[in-house]
Formats: structure tokens, sequence, C-alpha cells
């Protein structure tokens, strides 16, 4: 974990430093540990946008899903926008999301990303919106710019900031750190949801991110189960146990 994920400079700051493993354990703590947190489930706009933002397979459409069973659970209502217009059978997969767990949902293929973000803002009268959108790769100028318009469009009609939370892929090694600094430029980040943890990762990833960038991470999830959504555990992550099923 440490020789992959955690890349030159964190790594040898540590080795250097840790005395032996329980001293390692407890350095990776503290590093961590003042940048765990949760999803809220008290706002104070109706309706609170949450964006989710991230790069192509890292669960997005899936976290939306599973974020809309969490606050349901906590008494809110929940709609949902399909902003991912791009990807074939994005807006049907979370259809069939939507209808599952009785959101209403908005989108059109025939429109762009922040005109359903406009439609979704101006007729839900649910507490959240969800708003999923297009995976991309962090280095596509355009498509990052489209993200930026969807933030501003659903600022303008809210008069609030979205809460902005970016997906990551257990697996995608120290390219995430990247990843969250380019997505943060184009919509300013609220936390990190980790996905794909169940794949046999040690998730070292993680570390190096917050300990660069002190953007706190929210939320842990994989698979398809709506209900596989849980806060962090630093204690498993230490003893690679972060997340089963």
């Amino acid at each position: 974990m440490i020789e992959a994920d955690f890349g030159p400079k964190l790594a040898e700051k540590l080795s250097r430093s840790a005395t032996d493993y329980d001293d390692l354990c407890n350095k990776i703590r503290a590093i961590i540990s003042p940048h765990i947190s949760s999803i809220p489930t008290t706002f104070l706009t109706k309706p609170t946008v949450i964006m989710l933002v991230g790069v192509n397979g890292s669960g997005k459409t899936t976290t939306v899903a599973k974020l809309a069973h969490y606050l349901q659970n906590a008494g809110l209502s929940v709609s949902i926008a399909a902003c991912d217009t791009f990807r074939a059978a994005a807006e049907e997969q979370l259809f069939v999301w939507a209808e599952k767990l009785k959101c209403k949902f908005y989108s059109g293929k025939s429109m762009n990303p922040a005109s359903v973000a406009y439609t979704a803002c101006t007729q839900t009268n649910d507490d959240v919106l969800l708003v999923d959108t297009a995976g991309r790769l962090q280095n596509n100028t355009n498509l990052m710019a489209e993200l930026s318009k969807i933030r501003s469009v659903i600022t303008k009609i809210t008069k609030c900031d979205p809460i902005s939370y970016i997906t990551i892929d257990a697996t995608s090694g120290q390219n995430i750190v990247q990843q969250i600094e380019i997505f943060n430029n184009a919509c300013k980040l609220s936390g990190i949801i980790l996905n794909k943890t169940d794949c046999g990762t040690k998730c070292g990833c993680v570390v190096r991110a917050i300990d660069t960038l002190n953007l706190p991470i929210v939320a842990v999830g994989n698979g398809e189960n709506v209900q596989a959504l849980q806060k962090f555990d630093i204690d498993r992550f230490l003893k690679y146990e972060l997340i089963q099923n």
C-alpha cells in the first residue's frame, strides 16, 4: 500500500519517521482522522442540490441511488436529475433506480446537461435534488467546462452553491490526486465518496489524496446494493478491512 499508492514524498516521510507498525498506523490515522466526515441530512435550503462528479466508471450513477436511499431513510424527499446525456443507457439506468426508490425523475436526452439541471431545479418541490453528471477524463477541457456550467446554473436558480461529491474508484492509485485537483477547480468539491473498495485494493491512494488536498472523505460504497453506503471507518481501513458486504 505504501509503495504503490502513497507516492514517494509521503512514503518517505512515513517510513523515515515511523518506528514500528503500530507507530505507522498512528501516523496514518493522524493524517486521515481530521478529514473523516459524513453526508449531512439537515439542510437550510430547499431544494439542496447534490452533484455527483468523477471520471468514467467511478460509480456515480449507482452512488446517486445509494444517496437517495440514505436521504430518504433520514426522512427527506428526493428528486433525481439525469444530467449524464452522453453515456449510452445512462438515463435509462438512473430511471430504473428512480422508479425503485419512488423519486421524481428529470431527464432530456435532446437537452444539454445544464438545461436538464435548470428544469429540475425550477420544478422540484423535494428537499434534495441529486444531479448525476457524465463521466469525463479530468484532462478534457471542454467537458470540465460543462461541469462548471451545470454548477453555475444550479447556483443561479437556487441562490446557493450545490454540494459536490467526487466519486473515486479505489483501484485508481495515485492518479486520483490529479482527478480531485482538476474536478475541484471546476466545481468546488465538498467531499470524496470512495467506491469499489471490495475489489481487493488496500485503498492507500486516499491517504495521499487527503494529505495533499485536505478534502473530507464522506462515505464508502461498493456493489449495487442501495444500502451499501457507509461512513469511512479508520480502524477497518488500517486493518485492510475497509468494507464488507
